[in-house]
């Protein structure tokens, strides 16, 4: 399977950083990942609280990493 000019370019660009540049590229990534899934969350239901909301974030990062187990 060879890689798209888009994925090749994007390999280039992080083959520039530095490491602690990645890390922290890889972690703000993580975090709007969550950002995402909440947003998704809550848009679904708008009455939802806070602690509601944590505890379906919690259960459904478990559901995705569970699965990719198998």
């Amino acid at each position: 399977m060879s890689m798209s000019e888009s994925e090749l370019k994007q390999i280039e660009l992080l083959r520039k950083k530095t490491p602690v540049e990645r890390f922290l590229l890889m972690g703000q990534l993580i975090d709007d990942q969550f950002e995402v899934m909440k947003a998704g969350i809550k848009h679904r239901n708008p009455g939802m609280s806070d602690e509601e909301l944590h505890k379906c974030l919690m259960e459904t990062m478990k559901k995705i990493y569970s699965t990719m187990e198998h």
